[in-house]
């Protein structure tokens, strides 16, 4: 089998479809094809976050920090390489492998993919809870050595 036909993992695919999806809505509307994914992409992780925190709520689970990560909507295969800290106050991961990073990486399609992990983390978070915040210190597609991420309520005061 040929090096370009092997198989990938979805999370290759995925990334590859949106890059091209995102190519051509750029190359067509400029900054106003930028502003429109970046919005599909924010309202697409409100809607996962609302979900993570329903699926909590079925669970009987109170909607905490400590139940965010439990139930997650995607599954992390062994392509995502990445510690996580989790407590009361805060979420703290560091991705050292990301297959969605990789791939827009080795396509050369880092601003693109861009479009995407700018949204997304924060996005799932606000709809899980709209008080919760997801910051990155750090990320891949900038050409850091791992995305750093941390997820922490903005009102630190207010019960959770």
């Amino acid at each position: 089998m040929s090096d370009t036909l092997k198989p990938v993992s979805i999370y290759t695919i995925t990334a590859k479809l949106f890059a091209a999806v995102a190519k051509e809505v750029v190359d067509r509307f400029g900054e106003e094809g930028k502003q429109a994914i970046a919005e599909g992409v924010r309202k697409f992780g409100e809607r996962r976050g609302r979900n993570i925190a329903a699926n909590v709520e079925q669970a009987g689970k109170e909607k905490v920090l400590t139940n965010y990560l439990p139930y997650y909507d995607m599954e992390r295969s062994k392509l995502f390489v990445y510690d996580s800290e989790v407590s009361d106050e805060k979420i703290e991961q560091k991705f050292y492998q990301c297959p969605f990073a990789a791939a827009w990486i080795e396509d050369g399609n880092q601003e693109l993919g861009k479009l995407y992990c700018e949204q997304i983390d924060d996005a799932i978070a606000k709809g899980y809870d709209p008080r919760l915040r997801c910051v990155a210190l750090k990320r891949l597609l900038d050409g850091d050595e791992y995305c750093h991420l941390i997820f922490e309520y903005e009102d630190k005061k207010e019960d959770k």
